[in-house]
């Protein structure tokens, strides 16, 4: 485990460096050759520092799920925009223990952040596995709306740099924001999320990990 997970205090100029040396480690390409199975990873909120963790796996095929898990966590790092990874990271690296899959969908931003280390570049790094990032919101960069068809998308830029895309899964409603976690190159992760999203707005293996998540909260 990365010591960057339990920081000693709130220090948020130590944190930034922190994330600044996640992204130089941050790989850009993929970093396998197929996809046979894919997982989704996201975190539901109780009451107080409570939580749960979900991670799903699903045959990338046919969409079926073939392995869940969940996980109460405790949340030990308040809420800070940008610095997510350090509130909800150690409880998603519990949930994915022992859960294997050829790429991971994290509930989050990837590069798309300011210091670019958001939540699913944290996990990938940490984890040294293919991860992208899915968010309903931007947290940063400059885009145009994408035409109102399934697949359409607009790169996603931050000071003359491309961060991510803002992809349209299904005409009729709002785009999402796709990035590179790590180990993948950001064409395919656009790719993967088309290739598991069905009659929804997020893909199926976010829609599972998420029910799972709030189930019983």
């Amino acid at each position: 485990m990365l010591p960057l997970l339990r920081p000693k205090n709130i220090d948020l100029g130590e944190l930034a460096l922190i994330q600044e040396n996640i992204a130089h480690r941050v790989v850009q390409k993929n970093g396998f050759r197929k996809i046979e199975t894919i997982a989704g990873c996201d975190i539901s909120f109780a009451k107080g520092d409570r939580a749960r963790a979900a991670c799903v796996i699903l045959d990338y095929k046919d969409l079926q799920l073939l392995d869940q898990k969940v996980v109460n966590i405790k949340l030990k790092f308040p809420y800070i925009p940008t610095f997510l990874a350090f509130r909800e990271l150690e409880g998603m690296l519990k949930a994915v223990k022992g859960m294997e899959a050829d790429v991971y969908m994290i509930g989050a931003q990837g590069i798309a952040h300011p210091r670019r280390a958001g939540l699913a570049s944290h996990f990938g790094v940490s984890v040294n596995r293919p991860a992208l990032g899915i968010a309903k919101t931007r947290l940063c960069g400059e885009t145009k709306d994408p035409v109102r068809k399934r697949g359409a998308y607009s790169l996603l830029r931050d000071g003359g740099e491309t961060i991510g895309a803002t992809l349209r899964t299904q005409p009729d409603t709002r785009p999402i924001y796709v990035s590179i976690g790590h180990n993948i190159s950001l064409k395919t992760a656009i790719r993967v999320t088309l290739e598991t999203t069905r009659k929804h707005r997020l893909s199926e293996p976010l829609i599972l990990a998420h029910a799972l998540a709030t189930k019983s909260i």
